[in-house]
């Protein structure tokens, strides 16, 4: 499930995280596109050397109640499940927290905006537009998007919508993932 793998030194002393394979998901408000968090997750599947990121999406269409969850193949790596509620509002279970803001490196300079085309879609809906310059620009002066941007792979942009059928899109949330490039 995407968890830290910890392994000892010759010493005996200290821990280190060891990993060659990384998703890192950024929260932003879906109606006035505020940067509101994010989290790293460490993986254990193997790095995929294509350039769309390798997500599959096990959907539950809520006739009352649904779910969405996303996973990082070949092995199945949970990255995102949230529930999904008709007639009120479901919530993210995974991850469970994400870090505040706050807890992210900003650089002096913003990124520029890569081509449409470097953008993927998971879970592409009829009739939704997706405001990539809008989300772009709440994560573009995040220095691990500059990070991860570096590997040259697609950036994932998923829609979140907890509440449907009247649904509020006060509730909703976009969804950048991207994946990193081992060292």
């Amino acid at each position: 499930m995407g968890l830290l793998t910890g392994c000892l030194d010759d010493n005996d002393e200290y821990i280190y995280h060891n990993h060659d394979n990384s998703v890192v998901l950024l929260k932003i408000n879906y109606t006035d596109f505020e940067f509101e968090g994010g989290i790293e997750i460490f993986l254990h599947s193997e790095f995929n050397e294509s350039t769309n990121i390798p997500i599959s999406v096990d959907y539950v269409s809520p006739g009352d109640f649904g779910s969405i969850s996303l996973y990082y193949e070949p092995r199945e790596e949970l990255i995102f499940e949230g529930s999904i509620v008709w007639a009120g509002s479901g919530e993210r279970s995974f991850p469970k927290y994400i870090y505040h803001p706050d807890n992210f490196l900003f650089l002096e300079e913003e990124i520029t905006k890569p081509a449409d085309e470097r953008f993927q879609i998971i879970f592409s809906e009829e009739g939704v537009d997706y405001p990539l310059e809008d989300i772009w620009n709440s994560i573009n002066d995040l220095a691990i998007v500059n990070r991860y941007l570096k590997g040259g792979k697609n950036i994932g942009l998923f829609r979140y919508t907890p509440s449907v059928g009247v649904g509020d899109p006060n509730e909703w949330s976009w969804y950048v993932i991207m994946n990193t490039v081992p060292d």
